[in-house]
């Protein structure tokens, strides 16, 4: 019951960031996840294999495992692929 509490409030820091920066970036069960505004409307979910990145710093698409678009709220956009 304390994990659960754990993961609910990292996911509630991890919404905020996300309402306030557009962005975010987070390591979860040994993958990587990329959240970000999508430019039509909801969130875009990556969720990568590796944190390496390019020289843009951005996540090598060799290592993308899933992603999609997110509808919801930013803690949807969170738990989307959790």
């Amino acid at each position: 019951m304390k994990m659960s509490a754990l993961l609910n409030n990292k996911i509630n820091t991890l919404a905020r960031l996300l309402k306030n920066k557009s962005s975010v970036e987070f390591k979860h069960n040994g993958f990587y996840y990329e959240v970000f505004e999508s430019a039509e409307s909801g969130y875009i979910v990556n969720v990568y294999s590796s944190d390496e990145k390019d020289e843009y710093e951005q996540y090598l698409e060799s290592n993308l495992i899933d992603g999609g678009l997110c509808s919801g709220s930013e803690r949807d956009a969170i738990e989307f692929m959790l």
